[in-house]
């Protein structure tokens, strides 16, 4: 069989092609994996009580429907104080990007320990905004609750009642 130069150097091309595809996949970080990253810092920060690290992934102007930056601040902090987390996952998560606006969904798995006795709490649901601020860094504008142990829920207060076991 013989090959034509010109055959040769479109095989070439074509196989260029490919590996620049590859590299480029591998090499140049999305928005999407950045958001993936931040939200796995955030699991992390967590799971150690870091909560100035946490609150790094945080913008300034956070507001969801019922709580303010200081508000989920606090109840962190408190939640922090009071339980040792232990083997957080992020299960699944979903990155949707718009611009510089981002819609996350996410499954956290894990449990904590409150005077020595563990308890698996199994996987929460959770949906978040994003922000790319000036900076260029994606930060949590809010974060709402879908799911705890298994049960639907709609605020931060029946999130707070389910820790507090009401």
């Amino acid at each position: 069989m013989n090959v034509s130069s010109g055959q040769l150097r479109i095989a070439l091309g074509i196989l260029g092609a490919v590996v620049l595809g590859l590299l480029l996949n591998r090499f140049v970080v999305t928005d999407k994996k950045r958001i993936e990253r931040t939200v796995q810092e955030m699991a992390e920060a967590a799971a150690k009580g870091d909560i100035d690290l946490l609150f790094s992934h945080i913008s300034a102007d956070y507001r969801d429907d019922s709580l303010s930056r200081t508000g989920l601040k606090s109840l962190a902090t408190t939640y922090m104080d009071r339980y040792e987390s232990t083997d957080p996952r992020i299960q699944w998560i979903t990155v949707i990007v718009e611009g510089s606006m981002a819609h996350v969904q996410l499954g956290v798995s894990g449990g904590n320990a409150r005077g020595g006795y563990p308890a698996r709490y199994g996987t929460s649901e959770w949906s978040a905004e994003f922000r790319k601020e000036s900076d260029r860094v994606w930060r949590m504008t809010s974060l709402k609750p879908a799911r705890m142990y298994g049960r639907e829920v709609s605020s931060w207060r029946d999130v707070t009642q389910r820790f507090e076991g009401r």
